[in-house]
C-alpha cells in the first residue's frame, strides 16, 4: 500500500519540480522576452479588434457609412498582417525554446545515467528507464513548448479583452468575471485527478515496454516452450490497466470542457438579457453591446483553451517528476575531489579484510576476505555459484565499494584513485559478450578510441580474431548488428578479448570468459587468452576448472569466505572443496 502524501508535501514537491524545470528554460531569457513581446502585440490586436467590432457593425450595417466600409477594407488587412507576424514569431520562438530545453534534458539524462553506479541498473529495469527517456520526455516537451505558447498567449488575450469589457461597461464586465473563480476551481479539482492518473499510467507504460522488450529478447524461448499465450495474457493485464488509468485521465479532460461550455452559456444568456434591457432603456448603445458580446466570446475561447491545456500541463508535470527522479539519483561509488592519478601500475592487488553486501540485499556476499596477488601472477577464483567470485571483479573495477576493509593496487587504496585512471589500467572480458551495432573496428576501439588500424589488427591477431574478420565481406568495416548477432559465440568472445588487450592493460580481468562456449570455441578462446597473459596480472573467475590448471594461485571461495588457496596440484592433494569440484566436472 502506497504511503499517503500530505497536501503540503505535494505542494512542496511541485514547487521543487517547477524550479527544476525552469532551470532548463532560464538560459533562453532573451528569446522568451521576444516571444512575450509578440504575445503582448497579439493580445493588443485582439483587444483592438474587439473594441472596433461594435462601431464597425453599427456604421456599416446599420448607418450604411461607406467611409467606414472603405476604412475596414483597407485597414483590416494591415492589422491581420501584423497579427500573422506576431503569431508566427510567437510559435517559432516557443518551439525553438521547447526543443532546445528538451535537447538539454535529454543530454543531461543520458549523461547522468552513464555517471550512475552499477547498483542503479540492478534496481531499475532498462525498459522503465527507456520509457522515461522516450515517452515521458515527449510529454515534457509538449509541456515546455505548448503551455507557454498557448497558455500565456491566451491569458494575455483574456486580460486584454477584460480590459475592453470594463471600458465598455464595468457592470456587465463584473458579471462576466464570475467565470474566472469557477474556472480556477475546475482546474484545481480536475488537475489533481489528471496528474495522478497520468503518473500511474506512465508507470504502466514502463511495464508495457518491459513486456515487449522481454518477449522480443527471449523470443526463442517463448516459441520453443509454446509460451506465446501466457506472454500475451500477461501483456494484456498491463495493457488493460493502462487503458483503465488513461480513461480516468480522459474522463477528467472530457468533463472540464463541457462544464466550461455550460458556464459560459449561462453567463452569455444573462449578458444578452441585461444588454437588451439596457438598449431598450437607452443606457447602452447597440454598437457597445456588439463590442461587449464580441469581447466576451474573444475572452471566453482562450479561457476554455486554458482549461483544456491544464490536462497537458498535468500530464507533463507527472512525466517531469519521473524524469527528475532519475536526475535526483546519486552514485553509490563516490570519487573523491582530490584523487591520485596513477600513470604506471605494476599490478599488485591486495584485499584486506573485505566485507561486502549489495545495497539492495541483506545477504553478505564477502566476509572478512584477504588475499594478495603479485605483479604478473595469474590468480583464479573458483567455487560454487553465489560464493562471491564475480563480486571480486566488480570491486576491483570500483563498480561497488566495500562496506569495510581496504582494497589496494600497488599499495594505493582504490578509494583514493580516480576511477577513470584505474580502469585505464584494466581490461575486462565477461561471459556475456556485449558488442554494439557498429563495425568490427568500432567495437575493438571501444577499448582505445582513436587507435590506428595497425594497432587494431595487432590486437585482433593476438586474440586469434584477424582471420575470421578478414574473411568477412567488409573486413574490419563490417557492421556486426545488434549485440553482434552476425557472429558466433566464439567469434564474439575473441573480439571482446581484442577490445580488452588493445588497451595494453596491466591487469586483465576474466569473468568466466569461456563458460558459454562449446568445446571447440572454448579451446580457441582459451588459446587466445593464454597468448596474451605474459607480463600481466590476471584475475580469472572460472566455473570450468580445466581453464585454471596453469594458474599461479587458485583461491577457493565458499559463501563469501576464502576456504582454500594453492596451485592446482596442491589443492588436489589437499582433498578439499577444490578436489570435489574438479572430480565432479571430470
Amino acid at each position: 500500500m502506497e504511503p499517503t502524501i500530505s497536501a503540503a508535501a505535494q505542494k512542496s514537491r511541485l514547487k521543487v519540480l517547477g524550479k527544476a524545470l525552469l532551470v532548463y528554460v532560464a538560459p533562453y531569457k532573451s528569446r522568451l522576452l521576444q516571444a512575450a513581446a509578440s504575445m503582448v502585440v497579439l493580445a493588443v490586436i485582439r483587444g483592438g479588434v474587439v473594441y472596433i467590432l461594435g462601431p464597425v457593425i453599427q456604421g456599416v450595417f446599420v448607418d450604411k457609412n461607406a467611409g467606414i466600409l472603405r476604412l475596414v477594407v483597407l485597414g483590416l488587412p494591415i492589422l491581420f498582417a501584423f497579427r500573422m507576424a506576431a503569431e508566427y514569431t510567437n510559435a517559432y520562438l516557443m518551439s525553438w525554446i521547447g526543443q532546445k530545453a528538451v535537447q538539454r534534458m535529454r543530454d543531461d539524462l543520458f549523461t547522468h545515467i552513464h555517471r550512475l553506479s552499477i547498483e542503479f541498473y540492478w534496481r531499475k529495469r532498462s525498459s522503465d528507464v527507456m520509457s522515461r527517456v522516450i515517452n515521458d520526455l515527449n510529454n515534457v516537451q509538449s509541456t515546455v513548448q505548448f503551455i507557454p505558447l498557448y497558455g500565456i498567449r491566451d491569458v494575455l488575450t483574456v486580460i486584454s479583452c477584460i480590459g475592453v469589457l470594463f471600458y465598455i461597461n464595468w457592470r456587465f464586465a463584473l458579471l462576466s468575471l464570475i467565470i474566472l473563480p469557477v474556472t480556477a476551481i475546475i482546474l484545481g479539482i480536475f488537475g489533481k485527478k489528471m496528474r495522478k492518473a497520468s503518473a500511474e499510467s506512465n508507470v504502466i507504460v514502463g511495464e508495457i515496454s518491459h513486456k515487449f522488450q522481454e518477449s522480443l529478447q527471449g523470443i526463442t524461448v517463448v516459441k520453443a516452450f509454446n509460451y506465446e499465450d501466457q506472454a500475451i495474457a500477461k501483456f494484456r493485464v498491463s495493457n488493460d490497466a493502462y487503458f483503465s488509468k488513461m480513461m480516468r485521465y480522459m474522463r477528467a479532460t472530457a468533463l472540464s470542457g463541457p462544464i466550461m461550455e455550460l458556464l459560459g452559456s449561462m453567463i452569455l444568456i444573462a449578458i444578452i438579457y441585461m444588454g437588451g434591457k439596457a438598449i431598450f432603456n437607452g443606457t447602452m448603445t447597440t454598437a457597445h453591446f456588439f463590442s461587449f458580446v464580441g469581447g466576451f466570446f474573444t475572452a471566453y475561447m482562450p479561457l476554455k483553451n486554458i482549461a483544456n491545456l491544464n490536462s497537458k500541463l498535468q500530464q507533463g508535470m507527472a512525466s517531469w517528476e519521473r524524469i527528475y527522479q532519475i536526475l535526483e539519483e546519486k552514485p553509490t561509488v563516490i570519487v573523491k575531489a582530490a584523487t591520485k592519478n596513477i600513470e604506471k601500475l605494476d599490478g599488485k592487488l591486495e584485499f584486506k579484510n573485505i566485507n561486502y553486501r549489495y545495497p539492495s540485499r541483506d545477504t553478505q556476499v564477502l566476509k572478512d576476505l584477504s588475499f594478495t596477488i603479485n605483479p604478473g601472477e595469474v590468480a583464479a577464483f573458483v567455487g560454487p555459484s553465489g560464493s562471491g567470485k564475480t563480486t571480486i571483479v566488480h570491486l576491483l573495477l570500483r563498480f561497488f565499494d566495500p562496506v569495510s576493509g581496504r582494497i589496494e593496487a600497488d599499495g594505493h587504496d582504490l578509494l583514493d584513485l580516480d576511477t577513470t585512471a584505474l580502469r585505464n589500467h584494466m581490461g575486462l572480458v565477461t561471459q556475456d559478450t556485449i558488442l554494439f551495432d557498429d563495425t568490427v573496428y568500432g567495437n575493438i576501439t571501444i577499448g582505445r578510441p582513436g587507435a590506428s588500424m595497425a594497432e587494431v589488427e595487432e590486437a585482433a591477431r593476438a586474440a586469434d580474431a584477424h582471420a575470421f574478420i578478414t574473411a568477412m565481406p567488409q573486413g574490419y568495416d563490417t557492421i556486426l548488428g545488434e549485440r553482434g548477432i552476425k557472429l558466433s559465440g566464439g567469434q564474439r568472445q575473441r573480439l571482446a578479448i581484442a577490445r580488452a588487450i588493445i588497451k595494453k592493460p596491466k591487469i586483465l580481468l576474466l569473468d568466466e570468459a569461456t563458460s558459454n562456449l562449446d568445446t571447440a570455441s572454448e579451446q580457441a578462446v582459451q588459446g587466445a587468452i593464454e597468448r596474451i597473459l605474459g607480463g600481466r596480472t590476471v584475475v580469472m573467475v572460472a566455473h570450468r576448472l580445466s581453464t585454471v590448471r596453469n594458474a599461479d594461485k587458485i583461491f577457493v571461495l565458499k559463501k563469501g569466505e576464502l576456504a582454500e588457496t594453492g596451485t592446482h596440484e596442491e589443492l588436489l592433494r589437499l582433498g578439499g572443496i577444490y578436489k570435489g569440484l574438479y572430480e565432479a566436472q571430470a
